[in-house]
């Protein structure tokens, strides 16, 4: 890879507004590269945004995009964009080919497995930049007493429904999982089942057909028959499973502790085709325009974001794509107990901080490679927004789906 020369170089980064993790790294990244500007085209300055201006900020991203000519970078942090249209139009560039072209990017350093669940058309088109991990959160006790064993490394949603008509009633516990809401246990069926459902080549979805309206009466029965609730109050005593998400090693541990009396961290289920792994949802992440004009330097920058100096940025609110940067913060919770703050939410619950949690916290991020979408499509958007009608009972499986199939069809052929 050609080295970096000295020219004046300005790499425009587009973002909703910048963070303080932003703001530090161009502070840096210009320190150590004086003859490079890192210039922000933000959107707001960190005013809550209406719904209006939501709009208005995807409309005008997306113009930018698609357009070619927008900035060098896209940084995403919040507002859900349609990322998997700008990918299909080819508007970034494949990462993947400037980290195999530069000697200096040593995938040793970064939980590769990451970068590889979250490749989108055979490429690796948006950088994570930080993640949550997803999981569920279990009672060891609970189970062992309703005589059940999750083996979470093989298990399907469809065992995990077969296990919820066993476990009902039963233990004294009214739900096997909480916290979950139903558009958002659709989604996550959705998120499984995406390329059954979507042909992105081709532009074609399947909402219409039986395998989509049997889903959605499969999951309305799950809550109807209270297996599943959406309940973020619901009692963990009225639950042997609690989905949650993990934002660091304290979070973890307390939620461990929180949720029940011996706390036991199961994967999340799978589709019955899909491969088994521990699920992620990035929360920042950087994209390359592909007709930028200071490519060579943009890398430059990106790489700079995983870099331990910037990962060990105290305020980042997730996982970091840096090793050694994890390692640390399990050193530390090791060393120093749990991060006060976090421990707070605990509610005073004893917090246990053993080799084992730990051991299966670091196996749980090397082993995340299921990357949960969630809302990062505009296809999940549209089905969150459509399935409410059907699960407040206003409107038929069949009906719904097909509005679905309406509205996912325009967009894929925009």
């Amino acid at each position: 890879m050609e080295p970096l020369d000295d020219k004046p170089k300005t790499i425009v980064v587009s973002i909703l507004g910048i963070t303080p993790f932003y703001k530090l790294a161009k502070e840096k990244y210009e320190a150590l590269h004086p003859n490079t500007t890192i210039q922000f085209k933000e959107f707001t300055s960190g005013a809550m945004l209406s719904a209006s201006e939501v709009e208005k900020y995807i409309k005008s991203t997306t113009t930018e995009v698609l357009s070619g000519k927008g900035a060098d970078l896209f940084a995403f942090t919040t507002v859900e964009l349609p990322i998997d249209k700008y990918v299909n139009k080819g508007a970034f560039e494949n990462v993947e080919d400037w980290m195999k072209r530069d000697a200096g990017f040593d995938h040793q350093q970064y939980l590769m497995n990451i970068m590889e669940g979250s490749k989108m058309n055979g490429g690796l088109y948006i950088m994570p930049v930080e993640f949550y991990l997803e999981a569920l959160y279990g009672d060891e006790d609970g189970l062992k007493n309703a005589g059940l064993t999750i083996d979470d490394k093989n298990w399907t949603w469809n065992q995990f429904a077969e296990m919820n008509k066993q476990l009902k009633g039963k233990n004294g516990s009214t739900y096997s999982m909480n916290f979950l809401p139903p558009d958002a246990m659709i989604n996550n069926l959705v998120s499984d089942n995406y390329n059954r459902l979507i042909d992105v080549a081709s532009g074609k979805a399947s909402f219409d057909s039986p395998f989509f309206t049997e889903l959605l009466m499969e999951v309305k029965q799950m809550y109807d028959d209270k297996e599943l609730s959406g309940d973020a109050a619901a009692q963990f005593s009225k639950s042997l499973l609690s989905y949650s998400l993990m934002t660091s090693p304290s979070d973890y541990l307390v939620r461990l502790a929180a949720y029940f009396k011996n706390g036991k961290v199961y994967q999340k289920p799978h589709a019955a085709d899909q491969q088994s792994g521990v699920s992620f949802l990035v929360t920042n992440q950087i994209a390359m325009n592909a007709h930028s004009e200071v490519k060579r330097d943009a890398w430059e920058f990106m790489k700079f974001l995983l870099s331990e100096e910037m990962q060990s940025y105290p305020h980042q609110t997730g996982f970091s794509l840096n090793k050694a940067v994890n390692e640390k913060a399990i050193d530390d919770v090791k060393k120093n107990g749990v991060d006060k703050d976090v421990g707070a939410k605990g509610g005073g619950a004893v917090v246990k901080v053993t080799d084992e949690n730990l051991d299966a916290l670091r196996d749980m991020l090397s082993e995340a490679s299921s990357r949960n979408v969630g809302y990062e499509t505009t296809v999940q958007q549209i089905i969150a927004e459509e399935v409410k009608a059907f699960f407040a009972g206003q409107k038929s499986a069949e009906a719904v789906a097909k509005l679905i199939q309406n509205r996912v069809t325009t967009y894929l052929n925009e």
